[in-house]
């Protein structure tokens, strides 16, 4: 069993990297694509508004199926493990022709899978990085490198292969997903009256308030992410932007993101997560609108996909930094679970039913997100307080 704290940051980052390289690479095959794949199988807006609302939607209690047995057994890995293996199978389902309710079966039930396991991750890696959790960027942003990389190539071969190789490509990913947790450290086990004295301890000192504004913030933020992360591969595609294009667009956005993963341990040290995270979604009210108003313009789209450094990179790292404050080391995988239900479970599912009402081909869906972000900004601004000390 090796002890992490006697490990470099270097070689924390050399077992951590691979996977969420691989995690976020599956992330760029599911979450563009997924609208054009289901259009190709005959579905509906609404339809696939539907789905993939479900998909994020089961986030809301999904997390909590691994958080209460890994904080009963103190072992995160093996559930991982498990949900990476279980992933893989439903993506191949994916292959076999169906109807409306097929598809939302299989993808709703890999979306059960694919939520449960995140916040096991994020709790891994902070637990894993110890004294180094600030810069926990540095190992976020080899996720954001692999969607890069997964989107720009499949934007170039969607346009000479048919959409049906993503399910393939989805199984392969999680296979690499499931290899890539050998790396990581085994943690600690500890005795299950120790687990519960030292839960008892830490969650008296839990700023719930401070919590629930950092969840109405999350909420709001994902909202507007929603007709995003769905319906922009189709908003350009209406356009007149090729695949290759628009895959190489995705990719630029994530590129940017990947620079304030480098930069942002600094930041925290030089401004309070309140000004970061009123800057960042103060500039995506700025992308919204403007991409709510895109024509056929590369360079209007490339500015917009640069936003997406702030929009966000720099409002996911501020939130799994407080995560990390506002819960103790007990409660990771609770506070993480919280936030990935509260953001991709309760927000992305309110988020995709409205896009998928809203979606018309036009803008109005952007000008929604916009509006969203605008509410996200202000409670941020006036909601944000110290957080109070955990002892």
């Amino acid at each position: 069993m090796t002890d992490t704290t006697t490990l470099s940051f270097a070689q924390k980052s050399r077992r951590l990297s691979p996977m969420y390289a691989a995690y976020f690479t599956l992330f760029g095959v599911f979450t563009p694509y997924l609208a054009r794949y289901l259009t190709a199988q005959g579905l509906t807006p609404q339809q696939i508004g539907v789905i993939v609302a479900t998909v994020f939607g089961v986030n809301v209690f999904a997390p909590f199926l691994f958080t209460l047995i890994s904080d009963r057994t103190g072992q995160r890995l093996p559930l991982i493990r498990i949900g990476y293996v279980l992933m893989g199978g439903f993506y191949l389902l994916a292959l076999k022709s169906g109807d409306f309710f097929w598809y939302l079966t299989v993808f709703g039930l890999f979306g059960v899978f694919m939520s449960a396991v995140l916040p096991q991750m994020e709790g891994v890696a902070l637990n894993v990085l110890g004294k180094d959790r600030s810069r926990y960027g540095q190992i976020r942003l080899w996720g954001s490198a692999g969607y890069v990389v997964i989107v720009w190539t499949l934007g170039a071969a969607l346009d000479r292969y048919p959409v049906t190789i993503l399910p393939i490509i989805g199984a392969v990913l999680c296979g690499l997903m499931w290899a890539s947790t050998w790396l990581i450290p085994k943690e600690t086990r500890l005795r299950a009256e120790d687990r519960k004295a030292s839960k008892g301890l830490e969650t008296a000192y839990i700023d719930w308030p401070q919590v629930a504004v950092l969840m109405a913030v999350v909420f709001l933020w994902q909202l507007g992410l929603a007709p995003y992360n769905t319906f922009f591969d189709l908003f350009l595609k209406d356009r007149g932007f090729s695949a290759t294009t628009i895959g190489f667009l995705i990719s630029f956005g994530s590129i940017c993101e990947i620079v304030v993963f480098l930069f942002i341990a600094g930041w925290f040290q030089r401004f309070s997560e309140r000004l970061l995270i009123v800057f960042a979604l103060g500039i995506t009210v700025v992308r919204w609108v403007l991409l709510a108003n895109l024509e056929q313009s590369f360079a209007s789209a490339l500015l917009i996909q640069g936003m997406h450094a702030l929009t966000f990179g720099v409002v996911h790292s501020v939130a799994i930094h407080r995560v990390g404050r506002l819960f103790p080391p007990s409660r990771q995988g609770f506070g993480q679970g919280l936030y990935v239900s509260m953001g991709m479970g309760v927000g992305l599912i309110c988020g995709n039913l409205i896009a998928g009402w809203l979606w018309q081909g036009t803008g109005i869906v952007y000008w929604f997100a916009a509006a969203m972000a605008l509410v996200a900004t202000l409670l941020a601004y006036f909601g944000f307080k110290p957080i109070r000390s955990q002892g």
